[in-house]
């Protein structure tokens, strides 16, 4: 089971699962498009919580968003003020916005695998009091207790495929596997869930939850979910 500090310690450094420019770039193409269907009304404000390299910001902000930026890892916040620097409606956020509940939207996307199952309902708690009573949390790319990583590489290579990277892919999976990534996933593991048992967290949360027919990712074995915090 993966412990919160060991897989922080290691996204805080200088590391990726990106094979390519060209992966990176339709990875968050492809959120972005997934996403769609469930922005709100502009104008709106948006938590992306674990956001990684956060390259559909300015879509998104573009789109009439407030973009809030949260990563735990401590350097990626420095990158990321970099990176959209001078760029207007998006904010890097150090801490979380906790009790104001002045967001609409938080995203939580590919996330909950290095999360403990113990320090979920406080993480949803703390994410609820972000939200307006009605805002959602839209919780994507959930791993299930019975996927392997088998089904990761297939998902990944038909992505590639599609998407005019595969040769940089198979190259990729190689170093990936070799690396302190496919260690560390070898002897931590990743964390799991089933729907139902992730629906119970929510709901004792304080949401309601709505599976979704479409994953926010592009492994179509995983699943999304969004939850409605309750007044």
């Amino acid at each position: 089971m993966p412990t919160a500090g060991d897989w922080l310690d290691y996204w805080d450094g200088d590391v990726s699962l990106y094979v390519s420019p060209r992966h990176l770039e339709a990875h968050y193409h492809g959120l972005f498009e997934a996403l769609r269907p469930l922005l709100p009304t502009p104008p709106f404000t948006l938590l992306d919580y674990g956001c990684g390299e956060a390259l559909m910001a300015p879509a998104l902000a573009a789109r009439g968003a407030r973009v809030l930026l949260h990563d735990a890892a401590p350097s990626r916040a420095e990158v990321l003020r970099r990176r959209f620097a001078g760029i207007a409606g998006i904010e890097v956020a150090e801490e979380l916005p906790t009790g104001r509940r002045d967001c609409d939207l938080v995203l939580l996307i590919s996330v909950l695998q290095y999360i403990p199952k113990a320090d979920l309902p406080g993480l949803f708690e703390r994410l609820r009091s972000c939200l307006k009573p009605g805002g959602r949390l839209v919780v994507g790319d959930i791993l299930a207790p019975d996927t392997g990583v088998l089904a990761d590489v297939v998902a990944l290579l038909r992505f590639a495929w599609r998407e005019g990277f595969f040769l940089d892919a198979l190259r990729g999976l190689l170093r990936t596997l070799r690396s302190d990534y496919g260690r560390m996933r070898s002897h931590l593991g990743l964390t799991t869930w089933r729907l139902d048992e992730i629906g119970a967290v929510l709901d004792a949360a304080g949401f309601d939850v709505e599976p979704l027919a479409w994953n926010i990712g592009h492994a179509g074995h995983r699943r999304s979910l969004v939850a409605t915090a309750r007044a």
